[in-house]
């Protein structure tokens, strides 16, 4: 019975926080993605399969670096199809991340930890995922706009996990921890900068004209702090929800 609930809670709350994600990505991101594919079109000729037309390659709400579209490669549709696409992927991410904070919420109320969870309460668990899984990364690798050069994928990755790890168990031990010695666990912020982040050796806009360059590094800037303030509302979307779920539907379940 408390599993189910709990599933259909993060249903709920995917639902919303990617309803929210993706209406902020529309307005604010997404236009900035499509400038920027302007410029990597411009200086990439286009594909010419066999047959002798052009592909036409649109915007994608994902990582463009270092990415080439296979001939032939799948695509959402322009318009309906591809905001679907995208409202579907967040509200499934959403989901995901409800469950995990759902179930370690569900935990702490069992274990005594806290006696009172709520929306407020909540908020501040969605701060720390927002510290976690954007903050702390973005920090050694900012979000990266179509047409910056890139480390690899796999050291981008590994960085990124690196960091998620270290830096949920340096708040997690310094909230939850027993002992005096529990903020020792806020060292565990600095190992993955001690350890370094991947960068190209270049200019990420190296290849580009000085004023095509320019362009792009400012675009690269609006890029940041439009992806920072997205994920900043829905994580605090995420949390508050998820606290007032379990305040509402599961508490009970669990007492």
């Amino acid at each position: 019975m408390l599993f189910r609930r709990i599933v259909l809670c993060a249903l709920l709350i995917g639902a919303l926080s990617g309803l929210v994600l993706s209406a902020v990505q529309r307005w604010h991101i997404i236009p900035i993605i499509d400038a920027a594919e302007r410029f990597e079109q411009a200086r990439t000729p286009p594909v010419v399969p066999a047959g002798g037309d052009a592909l036409a390659h649109g915007h994608t709400g994902h990582d463009h670096a270092a990415h080439e579209h296979p001939i032939g490669a799948w695509e959402p549709a322009e318009g309906a199809e591809r905001i679907g696409f995208t409202v579907l992927s967040n509200a499934l991410t959403g989901t995901g991340f409800a469950l995990v904070m759902l179930a370690v919420m569900v935990a702490v109320l069992k274990r005594h930890v806290v006696t009172r969870i709520d929306w407020h309460y909540g908020l501040l668990w969605g701060a720390a995922g927002y510290v976690v899984f954007f903050v702390a990364p973005a920090l050694g690798l900012p979000p990266e706009i179509p047409g910056a050069e890139a480390a690899s994928l796999e050291a981008r990755q590994l960085w990124w996990v690196l960091t998620a790890v270290c830096t949920a168990l340096g708040l997690a031990g310094a909230a939850f921890g027993k002992t005096p010695w529990r903020w020792a666990a806020l060292a565990l912020l600095a190992v993955p900068y001690l350890v370094g982040a991947p960068h190209p050796a270049t200019n990420p806009f190296a290849d580009h004209p000085p004023a095509a360059a320019a362009e792009l590094g400012n675009l690269a800037r609006q890029f940041v702090w439009a992806t920072a303030f997205a994920n900043g509302l829905y994580w605090l979307v995420l949390g508050s929800m998820s606290g007032w779920m379990v305040r509402r539907f599961l508490k009970k379940a669990v007492d």
